[in-house]
């Protein structure tokens, strides 16, 4: 069953959030804090982008794996299922939309976490 838009992006963020369980020299990540610094830091050593990120340029880092998420049509689809933005009983024409749209969709609840806090978006490093 289809969910309104808030509920299931609230889903996706859970979802994103329950992917990273070590940061990058292996320390456990267990707040959420310390995963959103985690992605934070991660995308600005990463891409170099400094400032409020472009959706295309957070797009372009989510779809070279940046994260552990699902990246394969089939597994997007059932993510969509199971999230709450796709109702099982589909056409082929909105399954396409959502896998075209994907990465632009996750890019844009990632946006969102990055920017999340305010000792983020100042630039607090962890």
């Amino acid at each position: 069953m289809k969910l309104h838009h808030t509920k299931y992006k609230q889903n996706y963020r859970e979802y994103i959030l329950s992917t990273i369980e070590s940061g990058i020299n292996g320390e456990d990540l267990t707040t959420e804090d310390e995963k959103l610094r985690y992605i934070r830091n991660r995308f600005y050593s990463e891409t170099g982008c400094h400032g409020w990120p472009r959706m295309s340029a957070v797009a372009d880092w989510l779809s070279g794996m940046a994260l552990d998420i699902e990246y394969d049509d089939y597994s997007i689809l059932e993510l969509a299922v199971e999230m709450g933005s796709l109702d099982e009983k589909h056409s082929q024409a909105t399954a396409q939309r959502v896998v075209e749209n994907y990465w632009n969709f996750m890019a844009n609840i990632v946006m969102g976490m990055i920017m999340d806090g305010s000792s983020l978006i100042h630039g607090e490093a962890a």
